[in-house]
């Protein structure tokens, strides 16, 4: 063996005796890792720092996705909750009744509206405290029916305010065309009475059979399909 494979031996043999003492683990290059050496080796190695800044870059990414998605859904929640299908998909108890009867029941004037393309919270004005109101009062079912599965009791009158708006009915177009009504000379459902307590309500009924409530002092032609008021004979006699 030459002198400088013996020197050259002898510095290995002290360096592993080093590294073995101090319990430090050598890199390709025989210097411990960790070492000077090692970092400047790792500072030029453009790879060393690249995962972490993908990680950076794509937090932007992910955020604005999940952003994304949060406002198609919720717009789509809030397209859906204006349909009539919204009430009963949530609410099958007690709103069954009431969506099938806007969809499949012509004698109804809910399925009129239905016809025009007019959905539930056009006329039903959703305010957020009546809708939390209804909300608790469905969770514990504090509710009565009647015999034909709708609320026994109902707190929404239909009167002048509510349909003779600039985006439904115009009450000038209506008492026009109900003038002389059913022949009769003078007679207009729609303007004799008009400021005397009758609303709207007090004869048509969106959600059941509408009542021919002129008939409780006079004797006019029942439209098909309406209910007529029994009549005491001193109410005939006044007609």
């Amino acid at each position: 063996m030459s002198q400088e494979e013996k020197s050259s031996g002898a510095l290995r043999g002290a360096g592993e005796a080093h590294a073995g003492g101090s319990g430090a683990a050598l890199d390709a290059t025989g210097a411990p890792v960790g070492s000077g050496a090692t970092a400047a080796a790792d500072a030029g190695d453009p790879t060393a720092a690249t995962a972490p800044r993908r990680a950076r870059r794509k937090w932007p990414i992910v955020v604005g996705v999940v952003a994304a998605v949060l406002v198609v859904a919720g717009a789509g929640f809030w397209v859906w909750h204006e349909q009539p299908s919204f009430c009963n998909a949530v609410c099958h108890e007690p709103m069954d009744a009431y969506v099938e009867g806007y969809y499949d029941d012509p004698s109804q004037m809910a399925y009129v509206h239905q016809l025009t393309d007019t959905t539930c919270l056009q006329c039903h004005e959703p305010k957020l405290d009546e809708q939390i109101g209804e909300a608790l009062v469905w969770v514990r079912g504090d509710f009565a029916l009647g015999e034909d599965g709708k609320l026994a009791t109902v707190g929404v009158r239909a009167d002048t305010s509510m349909c003779a708006t600039a985006d439904c009915h115009d009450l000038g177009e209506v008492v026009a065309a109900t003038e002389n009504w059913g022949g009769e000379e003078g007679v207009n459902p729609h303007d004799s009475h008009q400021g005397y307590g009758l609303d709207c309500s007090s004869c048509h009924t969106a959600h059941g059979q509408s009542y021919m409530y002129c008939n409780t002092c006079h004797d006019y032609e029942v439209p098909e399909g309406w209910a007529a008021p029994v009549r005491s004979q001193a109410a005939g006699d006044a007609r």
